[in-house]
């Protein structure tokens, strides 16, 4: 069965086209009250806005089952274990969405599925690696599938495209070139430049800048200042070091005789991995732990994350229900990983904080203000490195500053 794609630069309203095609489409089949729409992309970030954004309309509210793909594979996986020789190691991903794969080429299970979804909506799809691929091609055999995807927002720097590219142009695919989320002339060029193998030019709406040391955090604090409930602070890879420094001088202000920048809240939106590795060091620096220092450690840690009371609620239960009074390293490690991706996976709190957040971080996101860190440790290619500049400044609605940490970086790629 062909499927309806969608295709075009960021902030060209593929998501949204991708949404109005999923309601037309539920108008016209006829939903048992069973039924669902099967919603997959990549990240967690953007399986909650994609779940959000379903929503809302009258035609999708309540009949949408969003997740990502490996979430949706460890489900059929363990759904269909009888069927395999035996399960694969549910910890390694890959494996995990192979085998996902291997079990929806099955007609039984592919009719089974498409009884429950019939209608699938797949967004990002261009970080489609192999063994997910398979999946969704597997799926878009017999449901009504309709795809989002920009190859060139890819930020895998491993994975190779062309298999995603290959099955993608063979479908039904709508070009989308009009960009909507912006009409800054500077923004644009800069976009449209980085996509054609070319430096970005600073210009309405868009500045690229290299200050002095001593003057780089005023400027950054300024640049954040134009519009603190509308920004986000977006590093490159490499750059947290940096980002660290600044964000710490900038959370109690600074002063000259000549300027002044207020302090300022500003919070980084750690990856799951990344916060779990932070706590389980704090805690437990040794091979093992009693429980009792345990809870204490948790309980005093600085800067706590918001799952952490989810984490002394089991290691208290374990006490209490299995008399636990000693935990290894690793299974404090596994405790925290699996708390903290519950947390990022279905928390929505919102801190009041100007978020802090990697260009990985901030994809299928947008803000009216960006401020980029670029620093001299983003590696990769140039082509990869225009990526990550593209996926940065694409982020901004009205304005967008690039810091360049040295005068040496302005004369290599993405700038020159």
């Amino acid at each position: 069965m062909p499927f309806q794609g969608f295709e075009g630069p960021a902030g060209t309203g593929k998501t949204y086209r991708l949404i109005e095609a999923v309601r037309s489409r539920v108008a016209e089949v006829e939903m048992q009250p069973h039924s669902r729409i099967l919603a997959l992309t990549f990240m967690h970030g953007s399986r909650r806005r994609l779940e959000e954004r379903l929503a809302q309309p009258a035609e999708t509210r309540g009949r949408t089952a969003c997740m990502t793909i490996d979430s949706f594979a460890n489900h059929i996986v363990r759904r269909w274990q009888s069927c395999l020789p035996a399960l694969p190691d549910m910890k390694q991903f890959n494996e995990v969405c192979d085998t996902c794969g291997q079990l929806l080429e099955r007609a039984d299970i592919q009719q089974w599925v498409h009884a429950s979804f019939p209608i699938l909506a797949v967004d990002e799809a261009q970080e489609l690696a192999p063994p997910r691929l398979r999946i969704v091609r597997a799926l878009a055999e017999r449901m009504d599938a309709f795809v989002a995807a920009d190859e060139f927002q890819c930020l895998d720097e491993g994975l190779d495209t062309g298999p995603f590219l290959d099955w993608f142009n063979a479908g039904n695919v709508q070009r989308l070139d009009q960009v909507r989320r912006t009409n800054q002339p500077g923004l644009l060029a800069a976009a449209q430049a980085l996509r054609g193998n070319a430096p970005p030019q600073a210009g309405v709406g868009l500045e690229i800048r290299h200050e002095f040391p001593g003057q780089m955090p005023f400027a950054i604090g300024h640049a954040i200042r134009r519009d603190r409930a509308g920004t986000a602070v977006i590093i490159a890879p490499g750059g947290g070091a940096w980002a660290s420094d600044v964000i710490a001088r900038l959370a109690v202000g600074l002063q000259t005789a000549n300027q002044v920048v207020p302090a300022m809240r500003l919070g980084w939106e750690a990856g799951s991995a990344e916060e779990a590795k932070r706590v389980t060091g704090a805690v437990c620096p040794d091979e093992g732990i009693a429980t009792a220092d345990l809870i204490a450690g948790l309980g005093a840690l600085v800067e706590p994350p918001l799952w952490l009371k989810t984490v002394i609620g089991s290691v208290e239960q374990g006490r209490r229900v299995r008399g636990q009074q000693n935990w290894s390293r690793e299974q404090v490690k596994d405790l925290c990983e699996r708390k903290a991706n519950a947390y990022r996976a279905y928390g929505y709190g919102h801190s009041r904080d100007i978020p802090v957040l990697s260009i990985h971080g901030a994809k299928n996101r947008q803000f009216r203000n960006v401020v980029v860190l670029w620093g001299p440790t983003v590696g990769g290619t140039d082509d990869y490195k225009r990526r990550l500049l593209y996926n940065a400044i694409t982020r901004a609605e009205q304005r967008c500053t690039v810091f360049v940490r040295t005068q040496a970086l302005l004369n290599a790629a993405p700038f020159a």
